[in-house]
């Protein structure tokens, strides 16, 4: 499943990209370039802009009006509405900045660009093919697990007071 997000959602496509989707995402994409990039591409488009979203449709372009305040209701739709996953596998994972594919890296290959304590800390790095950016999974990670929690969590909600 592939994506083409609107410029008020650069949020979710980072989760998206996290979460192994490649996402296209440029905050100064015009709505007619967001519509013709999404039906030439066979993409999902995301959108918060309701008249976007009915011109979408319109048009048979697959899309979704993302309703939420938070990131962690906005990927429980996603969940429920699109069955996407809410783990994030470092196998399949993408850079959150330009949502190409990451490769895992040698310590000494992450000494470079990781500070020194975390490459005291951390066993595994992994280095992104197109913006060249250098990922561990530290400490920052606690707050990733809990909006996947909390999302995975309202998603259940939600699917239970279906009717």
């Amino acid at each position: 499943m592939r994506f083409v997000v609107d410029g008020m959602l650069g949020g979710l496509a980072h989760w998206l990209r996290m979460l192994g989707y490649e996402t296209e995402y440029d905050a100064k994409m015009d709505d007619n370039t967001l519509l013709e990039h999404s039906r030439l591409n066979d993409t999902f488009l995301l959108t918060r802009d309701e008249e976007l979203y009915k011109r979408a449709r319109s048009r048979s372009i697959a899309s979704v009006l993302v309703l939420g305040e938070t990131e962690e209701i906005r990927l429980a739709q996603l969940a429920r509405d699109l069955g996407i996953g809410l783990d994030i596998d470092m196998a399949s994972t993408r850079c959150p900045e330009c949502s190409s594919r990451l490769r895992e890296i040698s310590r000494d290959e992450a000494s470079e660009s990781v500070p020194a304590a975390s490459l005291k800390l951390y066993e595994r790095f992994w280095r992104c093919g197109g913006c060249g950016k250098t990922y561990w999974v530290g400490s920052h990670w606690k707050k990733i697990r809990e909006t996947l929690e909390e999302a995975r969590n309202i998603s259940k909600r939600n699917e239970h007071t279906k009717c």
